[in-house]
């Protein structure tokens, strides 16, 4: 892929023309905001919505170089602005306007392109802008679609749910997944992702197989029961779980149990957190502990209200490392 560095500073330039410069008024007399993008454009009537609703800005000389080919970060700016989550705010603590959208991918587990833990603050210089190809835009979208494929899959998640319809023809190799993305491209996707999304979607660390039949599901129905075997620093912790048996749980009841088996783990007992989805974003309702009796655990977590929860496992050892559990799975609780 091709890319080049930039300097700390050149990066904040560049990322403040590419999407937070505001542009004169006057600056164009046609209703797309752009004095480059005429009502005669392939893009105009998206790239014009894009611009009504804040999600992009052009150039301080009134273009928008809608055939220019977007950035990683420009990409994900362009999705995370036009959902503008709950909890997200675009003030950076490092002056890179990249950073907040950075951290936000890596907390919501995106992985579609080179999104990467936030850099250390004695990092000398920010990660280099890549240019984004097709088939690494797929992955954001399936990922902020709760899914987690490779490319080949995303893309063919991307063309059965018709939020694309490639670039000559409905298929994986007619989607050109190797081409970069254009700003007009890119605006594109985000708009079609956007009338058929209703929010943005936490997407599963490991990889899932593409099933579509898993199209009907919602993010957190397709979610896959995956029971993680760290190797951490020689050790490592298993589990073998007997309820629940799905990524996705619905009880009716409040009382949940979670029950299983423990091939091995650090400590005497298990850490459980809970989380509630509270419309894009996952808020810490408690942590608990179950203890381990000669091989078995067992636990009954209260809901304390309808909807959505992730359950996650830990042992002493995992938990003293970030970003890692043994499994996480989704309880909903909806009453009759």
């Amino acid at each position: 892929m091709c890319h080049k560095k930039k300097s700390k500073a050149l990066s904040v330039v560049l990322g403040a023309l590419l999407l937070c410069t505001v542009m004169p008024v006057g600056a164009s007399a046609n209703g797309s905001g752009f004095k480059d993008v005429n009502p005669d454009h392939w893009g105009y009537e998206t790239i014009s919505w894009a611009k009504e609703n804040g999600i992009v800005d052009g150039y301080p000389d009134g273009t928008f170089l809608p055939e220019k080919s977007v950035g990683q970060t420009e990409f994900l700016a362009m999705l995370i602005r036009a959902y503008k989550p709950k909890g997200f705010s675009e003030q950076s603590s490092d002056n890179d306007w990249r950073t907040p959208y950075v951290q936000y991918a890596y907390k919501m587990g995106w992985g579609g392109s080179y999104i990467v833990p936030p850099s250390s603050k004695l990092s000398s210089s920010p990660e280099p802008e890549y240019m984004e190809q097709r088939m690494y835009a797929a992955r954001f979208i399936a990922n902020a679609n709760g899914r987690t494929y490779d490319f080949n899959d995303s893309i063919r998640f991307l063309l059965d749910s018709g939020l694309s319809k490639g670039k000559t023809d409905n298929t994986v190799a007619g989607f050109q997944g190797d081409d970069f993305l254009t700003r007009a491209e890119a605006v594109t996707f985000i708009k079609s992702v956007k009338s058929k999304l209703d929010m943005l979607y936490p997407a599963p660390e490991f990889m899932m197989t593409y099933d579509p039949k898993t199209l009907t599901l919602s993010p957190f129905e397709a979610f896959p029961l995956v029971v993680e075997k760290p190797v951490i620093y020689g050790y490592y912790s298993h589990i073998i779980l007997t309820t629940p048996s799905s990524g996705y749980n619905l009880t009716h009841d409040p009382s949940y149990t979670i029950s299983g088996t423990v091939e091995k783990a650090v400590g005497e007992e298990l850490n459980l957190t809970v989380e509630y989805w509270d419309n894009g974003e996952f808020i810490l309702e408690k942590s608990l502990k179950t203890p381990i009796t000669t091989g078995d655990f067992k636990t009954t977590i209260e809901l304390p209200k309808q909807g959505i929860f992730r359950i996650v496992i830990y042992s002493k050892q995992e938990k003293a490392t970030p970003n890692k559990a043994l499994t996480k799975f989704y309880v909903e609780y909806k009453p009759k």
